[in-house]
């Protein structure tokens, strides 16, 4: 897939990458599902119904990646009777109705997910950041949060809208493990793609909540990004300052919290010119912009002293440098 990486949002191209992520899953299940047949008892038709569904770009929740992943890996180690069961759960999914939905997790319309769901965002083998269901209460005052939040976003930055609202398919509420000695504050995954996970006792102001939608459809723009090639090349194993964690990180993670910084920075520059903060509210904007600089700047260093990056992740960073540089 031939991509444009230039740095600003486009709602086109995000559709066009979601199209692209969802038509590569169909042909991944139909090849699982030929190589299946007659190897395990499964439903044929359903799962033709869905694989067509995925070809014409219909917004299965992030479940069924989820459960790919776990179809395939179950099928490499011989799991044969988990495999079947998980391709009676993967045809008994649908698409979600409008742009997006938003869900908490524990719900009754993911309740069968909540594990999977916490097991595939908390996979860090040094530092568990674990997702738990949050209590109506803390709900339903995120909604009411995020609805402003996105409102605002809508108003002042159409753009970053439509490409949120053309990546993200559902938006779980979760919060934070009060024991663990790291929180979780919002998150995505290659794995469940589509899906956005926030934590619903954050992001308690509306430019906060502009900036976390920023922060984290980025994510999700990368994800789209490396679909036919990796960005950095580095192994996991080696770990460097990160400019968004205080713990060391992966490559693959410090590029994706630079990039994500200069796309937050972005988003504040667009905020404040839009003049419909108040005082209050545009000294937030200010103060947040500063920061994402700042992030920028000290993980740019570390990519560019340590990276190795990809074609792909040469492309992609050098847009956001650029960026940030006409922004100095």
């Amino acid at each position: 897939m031939s991509l444009d990486y230039s740095f600003p949002p486009n709602g086109d191209r995000a559709r066009a990458i979601d199209l692209h992520v969802r038509k590569s899953l169909a042909e991944s299940l139909q090849h699982i599902v030929e190589q299946s047949r007659g190897a395990l008892d499964f439903d044929a038709p359903a799962l033709a119904e869905l694989i067509a569904g995925l070809r014409r770009g219909c917004r299965y929740p992030p479940s069924v990646f989820g459960m790919y992943f776990e179809l395939a890996l179950a099928l490499m180690e011989g799991r044969n009777q988990e495999a079947a069961e998980l391709f009676e759960h993967l045809h008994k999914e649908r698409p979600i109705d409008g742009d997006f939905r938003m869900v908490a997790l524990g719900a009754p319309e993911i309740a069968r997910h909540g594990e999977r769901y916490a097991a595939l965002m908390d996979t860090d083998p040094k530092v568990s950041l674990a997702i738990c269901p949050p209590t109506a209460e803390v709900e339903q005052r995120f909604r009411e949060r995020f609805e402003r939040g996105y409102a605002l976003l809508e108003k002042a930055i159409p753009e970053l809208a439509d490409e949120f609202r053309s990546l993200v398919g559902e938006v779980c509420m979760v919060v934070g493990d009060k024991n663990a000695p790291m929180q979780f504050d919002g998150g995505s995954s290659y794995m469940l793609w589509g899906g956005l996970f926030l934590n619903a006792s954050s992001h308690d102001t509306d430019v906060a909540m502009v900036e976390v939608l920023a922060h984290e459809s980025a994510h999700s723009l990368l994800f789209g990004f490396a679909t036919e090639e990796a960005l950095v090349s580095n192994p996991d194993e080696e770990l460097y300052d990160s400019p968004l964690r205080v713990d060391p990180r992966p490559m693959d993670g410090i590029y994706h919290a630079t990039y994500v910084s200069a796309r937050m920075h972005w988003a504040m520059s667009r905020l404040i010119e839009a003049k419909v903060l108040d005082a209050e509210a545009r000294s937030l904007a200010e103060s947040a912009r500063e920061a994402d600089y700042g992030n920028f700047m000290s993980g740019y260093d570390v990519v560019q002293k340590h990276g190795r990056l990809t074609e792909t992740g040469t492309a992609v960073m050098a847009e956001a440098a650029a960026y940030m540089r006409s922004a100095g």
